[in-house]
């Protein structure tokens, strides 16, 4: 959780000072820091990691994803909507995602040693169940209205700072935290998936450059097949 949290920091002042460099307005810094930030450590990186190394990898990757799914339920969407909003206004939309609460009641239950009645739990399985299918639907209409030439110069830029810098930035940290093993080679693969599809959802849901959004959710998965393969081999 530690290299969760210091990748994605490193990166995030990365990314910062590009915004910086670049000019950008509070809206386009703030849809610019979205997809350079969070990654698809779930539906993507998940599968990767127990291809790649087993079960133990996998185990690894799930406590990343946990981590990762909280910044981005939280630290996303304090940035998704600081783009139009201000920043008490934005404060209070994090606690207006059910994330923060389903953490706490899960906690509860977990350490609490608690039983959830069958009828509950079912229904939150299946409500569970669908939310990757509704993302990817969402995704897909707003790729039908994106134009990836359009944020060209951007897009490459967020791609390059997704895929290549993170992947260093992770290589770097790794050792520093004396990760090792099976453990170094997930959190490094999960540190450099591609940008998270659950960003398209904030983009529409707080105006934060959609279009933009969406095209570098879709250059990154698509630049992530050649990345990932070589960092693969690097790791073996």
């Amino acid at each position: 959780m530690a290299f969760t949290l210091i990748t994605t920091l490193a990166v995030g002042v990365i990314s910062w000072v590009t915004t910086r460099l670049l000019r950008f307005d509070q809206r386009r810094e703030s849809a610019f820091l979205l997809v350079t930030l969070f990654v698809n450590a779930g539906n993507y990186g998940l599968p990767l990691n127990l291809l790649a190394f087993g079960e133990e990898g996998l185990a690894r990757a799930i406590v990343f994803f946990a981590a990762s799914s909280f910044l981005v339920n939280t630290l996303g969407v304090y940035l998704a909507s600081r783009g139009q909003a201000g920043g008490r206004e934005s404060m209070a939309n994090v606690f207006k995602i059910p994330l923060i609460y389903a953490v706490v009641v899960a906690l509860i239950v977990n350490f609490g040693n608690l039983e959830i009645p069958e009828p509950i739990f079912r229904s939150v399985e299946m409500t569970g169940s669908a939310a990757i299918p509704v993302m990817l639907l969402i995704l897909g209409m707003e790729l039908s209205q994106a134009s990836v030439r359009q944020e060209l110069g951007t897009i490459g830029v967020a791609t390059f700072i997704r895929l290549v810098v993170a992947a260093g930035v992770a290589l770097w940290v790794a050792p520093l935290l004396g990760l090792a093993g099976v453990t170094r080679q997930a959190c490094i693969i999960e540190a450099s998936m591609p940008t998270a599809v659950m960003t398209t959802i904030l983009a529409v849901e707080f105006e934060a450059r959609p279009k933009f959004v969406t095209g570098t959710v879709f250059t990154t998965t698509l630049a992530s097949i050649v990345t990932l393969t070589l960092l693969l081999r690097l790791l073996r």
